[in-house]
């Protein structure tokens, strides 16, 4: 008998930021299973591209809908360590 697991829907997140003493904010995507794992790339990215990320805000495509959701915001609140 074929067991079929059901596959884990990807979605698309946004994290949009500062970085040191910019004014402007930069945005960048990725596509996985849980915020948990778009959070770890987001910071694999910082730590790899030497990035000093702040004012973190997370959202996450609602497709049915057709806009993002906020999800977490760290622009006034304590930041994650992201390095």
């Amino acid at each position: 008998m074929n067991i079929k697991v059901p596959a884990e829907e990807l979605s698309e997140y946004m994290f949009e930021y500062h970085l040191d003493n910019d004014l402007g904010a930069a945005e960048k995507f990725y596509v996985a299973h849980t915020t948990r794992e778009a959070l770890r790339a987001f910071k694999h990215t910082c730590r790899k591209n030497h990035l000093h990320a702040h004012g973190l805000k997370i959202s996450r495509w609602n497709r049915w809908r057709g806009e993002w959701e906020k999800l977490k915001d760290f622009s006034s609140s304590l930041r994650p360590e992201l390095n």
